[in-house]
């Protein structure tokens, strides 16, 4: 029985030194921290505005529908936005705008007379989309889809970027 013991206890110490080394073996780099994107905003700005407009689906995937409020704009109005990213109640910007040059903001416009130009820039100078110029034109509805890609490998290519994707959202947008 003590001779089991020892063999237990020497297998055990040597899976505990063979992880420690594993993780002492990793780079600060090789480590990522997954986000669990609750909430994303769109702050408008302009023509007598300055709202934000939620999507925000606080179970996570899977359980109940996400509430999604629609963005109403004014016809002929130049608009700043600027998109405000959630994990849980903590708002996570600083993160993202933190790793830039690894981030890309994408819109579409769908039925909506909107066009979305713009997009400040990363520390390259290519695109990065936190803050964007939003223009209206005559009313209409429709929607704006909003992607945020991570480790995007063409961000000239805004509708197909590559990388991973963090969200992928969808708000109605009025313009009356």
């Amino acid at each position: 029985m003590i001779h089991n013991t020892k063999i237990a206890v020497r297998n055990f110490l040597f899976v505990l030194m063979a992880a420690g080394l594993f993780v002492a073996g990793c780079k600060d780099d090789d480590i990522t921290v997954e986000e669990n994107i609750t909430k994303v905003e769109v702050q408008i700005t302009g023509g007598g505005i300055d709202k934000k407009f939620a999507w925000e689906d606080a179970d996570g995937d899977g359980g109940n529908a996400p509430t999604i409020e629609t963005i109403t704009l004014l016809p002929n109005v130049a608009y700043s936005a600027h998109i405000h990213v959630y994990d849980g109640a903590t708002e996570i910007n600083d993160e993202i705008e933190g790793e830039s040059n690894d981030h890309l903001f994408t819109f579409t416009v769908t039925g909506a007379n909107l066009t979305v130009s713009e997009l400040n820039t990363d520390a390259n100078g290519a695109p990065f989309g936190l803050e964007s110029r939003w223009t209206s034109a005559a009313s209409s509805t429709g929607t704006v889809n909003i992607k945020l890609y991570h480790e995007p490998t063409d961000k000239s290519n805004a509708s197909n970027p590559g990388g991973d994707v963090d969200f992928d959202v969808t708000f109605p947008v009025q313009i009356q």
